[in-house]
């Protein structure tokens, strides 16, 4: 049986009913009960909105009034923002989830603020440890990722799988990084991530994830699982996904599709194919990109006592940094966790 994908374009106003429809082909009313747990991952790793970097208010207010006509039980949840940068709170207060979720009689929880629990996570240089949040592993009947694609300055490509690094509760995550490809595959296994609901009003180009280009697309796109809905915006942004390692590794442990003749489309994916993407690093990002692989740099940059020398270092060499800890201490030195 082949997976399934659906795209389609809409125009203001349609945003709902595009929606609907796109769930509708992955026979969503099939995989969702009446009773059924419903868990969404938005991406929010900025703390305010941004075109082609966050997953926006009118997006997830959409999807969840869709939702609302098959179950009640939705949770909308995010983790602090990576290197104790911001706390989810921000960026539930800037995208205005609190009024949208109150409204809709829905949760809203920061993972950050749950019990966690250790999880096994078989790598190729043995068994490591992860901890994520006990009440997701126990309650959740399927989680929905609900990304924005972008080109990513260290993984090369992010959009539905990776938007689940921000489903474990610690906001030093990144300590984790030197097994990120099977710890991915692990956390979308014990959380039961299901379908796929892709943002695509705006793609970002060039060096996501936080700077970039964004791109106006006005798409809605959703998949039967998380991989194919990832195969199918890297063939809309010319990305190779043999050269991206949480897929290869996914590959090799059975997940299909490998191919996009592995998926039945509601309509010609190539029609939507519109804007050439492009992918650039610049030659401090080749840093982060042997942090993002090396258990020691990482140690090194971020939780060594050298840590504070080396973020001096990296931004004297870049001319200012893509992180988000440095864009925004004015603004976030004075938020509580609330």
């Amino acid at each position: 049986m082949k997976h399934r994908v659906a795209i389609e374009k809409y125009t203001s106003g349609g945003l709902t009913s595009a929606i609907r429809n796109c769930l509708a082909w992955v026979n969503w009313q099939e995989r969702i009960q009446r009773d059924s747990r419903i868990y969404l991952k938005p991406n929010l790793t900025f703390p305010e909105y941004r075109p082609g970097v966050t997953t926006s208010p009118h997006f997830i207010a959409a999807l969840l009034d869709v939702l609302k006509e098959r179950t009640p039980h939705l949770t909308v949840f995010e983790s602090d923002g990576g290197n104790n940068s911001y706390p989810a709170e921000k960026a539930f207060r800037t995208h205005g989830l609190y009024e949208i979720c109150a409204a809709r009689n829905v949760r809203l929880l920061n993972l950050a603020r749950l019990e966690r629990v250790p999880v096994e996570v078989q790598t190729p240089r043995g068994k490591k440890t992860i901890l994520l949040a006990r009440e997701l592993l126990e309650n959740a009947d399927m989680t929905i990722s609900v990304p924005v694609p972008k080109m990513h300055f260290v993984t090369r490509f992010t959009a539905a799988i990776k938007n689940h690094w921000g489903c474990v509760p610690d906001s030093m995550r990144l300590r984790h990084h030197h097994f990120f490809n099977s710890a991915i595959l692990e956390i979308m296994r014990q959380y039961k991530s299901g379908l796929t609901v892709v943002d695509g009003e705006y793609f970002l180009d060039v060096n996501g994830p936080v700077t970039g280009t964004p791109v106006q697309m006005d798409l809605v796109l959703a998949a039967d699982c998380p991989l194919s809905a990832d195969l199918a915006l890297m063939a809309l942004m010319d990305v190779d996904p043999q050269r991206i390692g949480y897929i290869k590794r996914a590959w090799q442990t059975g997940l299909t599709p490998r191919t996009l003749e592995e998926i039945e489309f509601n309509t010609d994916w190539r029609e939507f194919k519109t804007h050439a993407f492009s992918y650039q690093r610049d030659p401090v990002d080749y840093l982060a990109l042997l942090g993002f692989k090396s258990r020691l740099v990482t140690w090194l940059v971020y939780l060594s006592p050298l840590k504070s020398l080396a973020h001096w270092l990296i931004k004297v060499l870049r001319g200012g940094s893509r992180q988000v800890d440095t864009y925004f201490t004015d603004v976030l030195k004075d938020d509580e966790p609330g």
